[in-house]
């Protein structure tokens, strides 16, 4: 699978094809993102530079939602929506889950700007979720950023237990499954060598 590069088109980004990296299936900027692509951008440059978030994009196909909307007043609340394939289940789960709108495979990070203008709040929007999105830093304040690195760790942790629960599941009916045959067999030979002696016991009667 390529990454599907981000460029504007129309007010909004189209994808292209680029072999740089193996995962990300697509990336799309909606609502106040297509009047504001350069604010859009710094959240894709904050996701770019993000290692966590990049090796997560490596092992799992993605998709990718950068979204601004207009709230009470001026209010913007931008947010990143992470929607990712489960590989612990299994391709017709995952199929009937999409149908029927009940995916939760997904991470989803909100963050709001609520200044004196409309271009204003989604600037600081934009600025809250691209820390969210960024790697965390010590600062002379405390710490900043991480929230994405927690949120896609938590995501394949659970992906990981859901695996090994499967694997220990299919463990199990493989070695119930052997123990079957090694007592059918046993059984078989039993009988074999049962069928020897009787024979043998005929013959020695003779």
């Amino acid at each position: 699978m390529q990454i599907q590069n981000v460029t504007l088109s129309q007010n909004n980004y189209s994808q292209k094809h680029n072999p740089n990296f193996t995962a990300i299936r697509s990336v799309k900027c909606e609502g106040l993102y297509k009047k504001y692509p350069e604010l859009a951008n710094n959240l894709v440059s904050a996701f770019k530079e993000n290692p966590t978030a990049m090796a997560f994009c490596k092992k799992y196909d993605v998709d990718i939602v950068f979204a601004a909307i207009k709230q009470m007043q001026d209010t913007v609340e931008s947010s990143i929506h992470i929607v990712f394939d489960n590989i612990s289940k299994s391709k017709v789960r995952r199929f009937f889950e999409g149908v029927l709108g009940k995916n939760d495979d997904k991470v989803v990070l909100h963050a709001w700007g609520n200044e004196y203008s409309l271009p204003c709040s989604i600037e600081k929007s934009t600025q809250n979720l691209a820390e969210h999105i960024s790697p965390e830093v010590k600062t002379a304040e405390g710490y900043r950023g991480g929230m994405l690195d927690s949120h896609l760790k938590n995501a394949e942790e659970r992906i990981q237990t859901a695996l090994n629960k499967r694997l220990e599941k299919i463990s199990k009916k493989k070695a119930k499954a052997e123990t079957a045959k090694a007592a059918e067999t046993k059984l078989k030979t039993d009988g074999s060598n049962l069928q020897n002696s009787i024979d043998d016991m005929i013959e020695k009667s003779s």
